[in-house]
């Protein structure tokens, strides 16, 4: 029987490497459930898909409503009954956060313009997948953006940000899209956005050789961890949220004991 070798690297596993190297070992060994985190992290991605229609409508929180009510009903049609509640509960935030999205979007517009605004909204191509063999790199980047000829990738989070900047998991997650985006059209890549749905902000990065450097030093970690070798875990008050924590705890005992006896 021949070993089943991973070729790939996700740039979402280069990101949760620093947040925590077992997660990604245990990622890569099984094809985790859907939680309802993703879920929800789905609709305010459909959301942003959708403020291109927003921003120039005359009704702009009628169109809004719109839109969460459609990403919804698309996530119910996804995912089924069983993330009903979910779902829901989902939809109640972001109808919630109306006033702080469409400020927030105001706030952008009166520092780039309408049409600068609506070019960073509208992405020269969505959910776009790249390989590169070359790297062992792969990624689904949620937005790339054309900004006077230059291509910036774009993340679209559901998280609160950070009091300035972006978080580091998603700058080193940007650096894998950046070379991923170079090798494959041949462009200097040396930008990238967070957008921030829930109270609608986009926080731009440059991409730093730092960055890169980090990013293809946790590529070879988890390339590592597909030989076998098992990787500390960062403890911290997230485990007991995280879809691994019986295995990583059981994982664990069993290290502990193995090391006891000897």
């Amino acid at each position: 029987m021949h070993k089943y070798v991973n070729k790939y690297v996700r740039a979402s596993d280069i990101a949760s490497y620093y947040l925590c190297p077992r997660l990604v070992y245990f990622k890569r060994k099984s094809v985790s459930p859907v939680s309802d985190a993703e879920v929800r992290a789905s609709i305010f991605k459909s959301i942003s898909y959708a403020l291109p229609l927003v921003m120039p409508s005359n009704m702009p929180e009628s169109c809004l409503d719109e839109a969460i009510r459609r990403s919804g009903s698309d996530a119910l049609a996804i995912y089924g009954e069983p993330f009903g509640r979910a779902i829901e509960a989902a939809c109640r935030e972001a109808m919630d956060r109306m006033p702080d999205i469409l400020r927030g979007l105001a706030r952008e517009r009166q520092l780039l313009g309408d049409y600068a605004l609506i070019r960073l909204l509208s992405p020269a191509s969505a959910a776009l997948s790249i390989y590169s063999d070359r790297l062992r790199l792969s990624g689904t980047i949620d937005k790339v953006v054309n900004i006077e000829g230059r291509l910036m990738p774009v993340i679209i989070s559901a998280s609160t940000p950070p009091e300035s900047g972006i978080y580091s998991s998603d700058r080193v997650r940007l650096a894998a899209y950046a070379m991923l985006i170079s090798e494959r059209y041949g462009v200097d890549c040396g930008q990238g956005a967070v957008e921030y749905v829930t109270g609608w902000c986009l926080r731009r990065a440059e991409v730093r050789y730092e960055d890169k450097r980090r990013a293809l030093y946790a590529r070879n970690r988890v390339l590592e961890m597909d030989e076998g070798r098992m990787p500390e875990a960062i403890k911290g008050k997230w485990c007991a949220r995280c879809g691994h924590h019986e295995s990583c705890s059981v994982k664990a005992s069993l290290l502990d004991s193995i090391f006891k006896k000897a």
